[in-house]
């Protein structure tokens, strides 16, 4: 492994750790958000980097956590926001 190729896989790892912090991490809408960015960064990386740097399963661990997070994010402000406009009436 070259030294640019470590220097990418050192920047991809840290990338994708903090993804994985922030996927697990209590922080409803901007975990889940981080998470996915940082994951689907890291996975853009990976693949430019045809096969020399390691860590695409932690950036779709990322990606789909980050999602997964979002979308039962939205849903239940959603389903909150319909139930105060119907409890309004």
């Amino acid at each position: 492994m070259l030294v640019n190729e470590l220097e990418q896989q050192v920047k991809v790892s840290r990338m994708l750790a903090m993804g994985f912090v922030f996927s697990i991490a209590p922080l409803p809408i901007v975990g889940s958000l981080m998470a996915l960015i940082l994951g689907w960064k890291g996975r853009r990386i990976i693949q430019a980097s045809e096969g020399r740097l390691s860590g695409r399963i932690i950036a779709w661990w990322c990606i789909l956590i980050g999602a997964l997070g979002t979308l039962i994010v939205l849903i239940a402000g959603i389903t909150l926001g319909l139930r105060a406009i119907l409890n309004a009436r």
